[in-house]
């Protein structure tokens, strides 16, 4: 059987042509007006730099809700915390804590949940009752997305020894007890 009648075409361009023309197809290099120009490079470029400014505006709340999202796991964990370190239903050995005592705080697990909250913008509170028998506590964090009518309100969320967990945008300063109404 010969090649021609297998159906295989050994090569896209002819063998032999005019005298002096190579067997080899035409590149970029050999034809005129191929290829961009400096101008046409620039504009593309300044576009793609417009669509990323824009896309990376866009992404700016979306980026602050998943810090909030992660605060609020890591108020909850402080007060599983707080749980665990209760004897029945006093508090005594709940440690205050303050986004500037961070470093005094003693429980390693404690003081990376502390400062992981400030890293995302937050920062942690742990209030408990003044005086014996110590039978209050709230865990509470500001967060990083602004709420009310012109988006100016600074946003908390609190949890308190009662389980309660609330939105608030009352500063939850612990004289009470338990988290604000929301």
């Amino acid at each position: 059987m010969s090649r021609q009648n297998s159906g295989f075409t050994p090569h896209l361009w002819p063998k032999t042509g005019p005298k002096g023309s190579s067997s080899r197809p035409l590149s970029l290099k050999d034809s005129k007006g191929a290829g961009f120009t400096l101008i046409e490079m620039l504009i593309v470029v300044a576009i793609i730099g417009i669509l990323s400014s824009v896309i990376l505006t866009a992404l700016g709340p979306a980026r602050n809700k998943a810090k909030d999202a992660r605060i609020i796991e890591e108020v909850n964990q402080a007060r599983a915390f707080a749980e665990s370190t209760s004897a029945g239903s006093s508090y005594a050995s709940l440690p205050t804590v303050r986004p500037d005592n961070v470093a005094t705080i003693a429980d390693p697990n404690l003081q990376s949940l502390a400062s992981d909250i400030q890293t995302q913008g937050g920062g942690l509170y742990i209030e408990k009752a003044l005086y014996p028998p110590y039978t209050w506590y709230i865990v509470f964090s500001a967060l990083n997305t602004l709420v009310g009518p012109q988006a100016n309100e600074t946003q908390y969320y609190c949890v308190d020894n009662s389980g309660h967990a609330v939105f608030t945008t009352t500063n939850p300063d612990g004289s009470t007890g338990a988290c604000p109404a929301s």
